[in-house]
């Protein structure tokens, strides 16, 4: 594994400063307003990053992985010629504790050379097929479920993701990617929470991303206003 969607902890000297936390909880998490700041591409577009945030694999729950293994003949099936449909190939094997996971504990998938194409990258998660599409989606869809029914959660919430019980925006993962990292040409235009409002929904339930929503509008224009300055600073740099 390479560096992950999600972050195992922050080492102190590089922890969220405390004027960054906001007065809320949601769904028992912190939120770091970062996430309302921090710009991003519009949406997940394929066709111009090819699926670059899926070259080093994510970790997944233990449960997670396992309700994998259980669709594993569904998920097998919408693999294509260029993958791996031998489940003993699918995680690395390792387990870490890591406690922003349900279960405590988490598993690498597994990473295996691609065809990176406009991602630029030369490995890829072993579920990321010749398109640049992840299996474990298109076989929920195909099995005419949500397409992130069984798919892991740090997979669904990137940028975003949790790191010591904060709700905050995955800025080690997002610098390597060409398109929707900090330097690309269509970040900026929307702040990640704006781009993230379903994903958030899907991972913190309805009432709990009320919450989200009431902050982000309250504190709006203080917000657009951190979010154009650091543009700006983009530009000119």
């Amino acid at each position: 594994m390479l560096d992950l969607v999600h972050s195992e902890s922050i080492e102190p000297e590089e922890g969220i400063p405390a004027n960054r936390i906001a007065p809320i909880t949601v769904a028992g998490l912190r939120v770091d307003e970062l996430i309302f700041t921090h710009g991003f591409v519009h949406y997940c577009d394929i066709s111009k990053c090819g699926g670059g945030c899926c070259h080093s694999g994510v970790y997944a729950d233990l449960g997670e992985r396992d309700e994998i293994l259980r669709h594993a003949t569904e998920i097998g099936d919408a693999m294509d010629e260029t993958q791996d449909r031998d489940t003993e190939t699918w995680f690395d094997g390792e387990i870490i504790e890591d406690m922003d996971f349900p279960s405590g504990h988490a598993i690498g998938t597994e990473v295996h050379e691609r065809d990176g194409g406009i991602s630029g990258f030369t490995e890829g998660c072993v579920f990321l097929d010749k398109r640049h599409f992840c299996s474990i989606q298109v076989a929920a869809v195909n099995a005419g479920l949500h397409r992130w029914a069984w798919k892991p959660k740090y997979c669904i919430l990137f940028p975003i993701t949790v790191v010591e019980g904060v709700l905050t925006y995955d800025d080690g993962h997002s610098e390597d990617l060409h398109h929707c990292g900090p330097a690309g040409a269509g970040n900026y235009v929307h702040s990640v929470f704006e781009s993230m409002r379903e994903e958030l929904q899907y991972f913190v339930g309805e009432g709990e991303f009320a919450k989200l929503e009431s902050y982000y509008q309250s504190n709006r224009e203080r917000f657009e206003a951190a979010r154009l300055s650091e543009s700006l600073i983009q530009v000119t740099v």
